[in-house]
């Protein structure tokens, strides 16, 4: 079977599941054609609603519509928002552990995504996916603009499997961030990520995980959640925000090496260091991490990039440059 004619066939299944008594029986549309072409639209890249109707309808024969999606005709746009509007995104979960599935049978589908002694890498980010100052919902998260203008947004954390040098990603079962029953302060990505860890966390877990993600999760909190789901973490920890450890650094003898790399005609060098065994942050309780750090320098001497980085791993010489790629995965 073809990649596509699965993930359709899996889009279907989740689909099919859903319940709508707005479905008359005299409708031409199940729930499963409704979510095909709403999908149809990304998967064709189109610029529009209007844009995809009018190049899906053209074929020879059949139409592409017919032929790739198995729909004879493109719903509207306000048709597919009213009918998908109250469908929880979950029921769309089960789609992400079928695509590992079949990475992880097919030959050698999943090794190109392995690294550090055969473990996966998972990049959790934030992102922003819609912002007004005039249309809003409940489930908006705001934002006080200039002038007091209130800004309405909808964001939400993706994770998704990554590897450096890898010009393809995996995505997994997003989280999204939006007000929570009972909880005075907004939702936030930090929130986010720890409900994703509670909810899938232990279904990565047998992949032996590491944890991506910038300064905002090199907390505490998220370091043990990812622990507590049987996972390990490579997060960027900024000096202005971690003052604890550039105390640590101030006053150790930091390890270093670093490598030559040649693009072409020009050169680089990759320089390193860490340190292993430096509390997170202030307090007995302080989970002891590993620090280290890479500077990219050219031709010129001019330092062209540079981070940092917290790892429950060890650090040595022998993978400081692996962790590092790794790390910049994200």
């Amino acid at each position: 079977m073809r990649p596509l004619d699965s993930l359709l066939g899996s889009l279907r299944g989740c689909l099919d599941g859903f319940p709508d008594k707005r479905l008359g029986t005299n409708t031409t549309y199940g729930m499963a054609d409704i979510g095909m072409a709403a999908f149809s639209v990304f998967f064709m890249q189109s610029p529009s609603f209007l844009a995809h109707q009018r190049h899906f309808e053209v074929g020879h024969g059949r139409s592409n519509c017919a032929s790739l999606f198995g729909i004879t005709k493109i719903p509207s746009d306000n048709h597919i928002r009213n009918m998908l509007d109250p469908a929880s995104p979950a029921l769309l979960h089960p789609m992400f552990a079928q695509t590992l599935d079949q990475l992880r049978q097919s030959d050698g589908g999943l090794d190109m995504f392995r690294k550090l002694d055969g473990r996966v890498l998972i990049a959790l980010d934030g992102t922003q996916y819609y912002s007004s100052h005039k249309v809003h919902c409940q489930n908006c998260s705001t934002r006080l603009r200039n002038k007091g203008v209130t800004e309405y947004c909808h964001s939400m954390l993706a994770a998704t499997l990554v590897a450096p040098g890898h010009d393809k990603v995996i995505p997994l079962q997003p989280e999204f961030i939006i007000p929570q029953d009972g909880a005075e302060k907004q939702d936030c990505e930090n929130r986010a990520a720890k409900r994703w860890l509670a909810a899938h966390g232990q279904l990565y877990a047998a992949l032996n995980p590491v944890y991506l993600g910038d300064d905002l999760f090199a907390r505490q909190p998220l370091c043990q959640a990812v622990l507590d789901a049987g996972g390990h973490f490579i997060f960027v920890c900024k000096p202005s925000s971690h003052s604890l450890i550039q105390e640590y650094l101030a006053g150790a003898e930091v390890a270093e090496c670093q490598q030559i790399i040649k693009r072409g005609k020009q050169r680089f060098i990759h320089r390193y260091r860490w340190l292993s065994a430096v509390p997170l942050r202030d307090g007995r309780d302080a989970l002891t991490v590993n620090w280290f750090e890479i500077n990219i320098i050219n031709s010129r001497g001019e330092t062209t990039y540079r981070n940092s980085f917290v790892t429950n791993l060890a650090v040595g010489s022998e993978n400081v440059a692996e962790l590092a790629a790794c790390g910049r995965a994200r």
